[in-house]
């Protein structure tokens, strides 16, 4: 259960700082994070290295089951959105 909230989080996490940087130091107002499909993939990178820690360097097992379940939800969503 944790793995799939530290995998959920995350991706937003990144989403949001994405975001951040585009409208405030990029100024670009317009900026939609749920419109850009590379910036919502991009947001999976934490997660691969984070399953990566939990599963080899952890030996986290569930954790990182979770994480990669919530992994592919998300890029489920991303893919089945554009």
């Amino acid at each position: 259960m944790a793995g799939i909230l530290i995998g959920a989080i995350m991706p937003l996490l990144v989403a949001m700082a994405t975001t951040f940087v585009n409208i405030y130091f990029l100024n670009n107002p317009d900026f939609d994070i749920i419109k850009s499909g590379p910036a919502l993939m991009m947001g999976l990178i934490p997660n691969v290295i984070l399953f990566r820690i939990f599963m080899v360097n952890l030996k986290k097992y569930q954790m990182g089951k979770g994480i990669l379940l919530a992994t592919l939800v998300f890029v489920f969503l991303i893919l089945m959105k554009h």
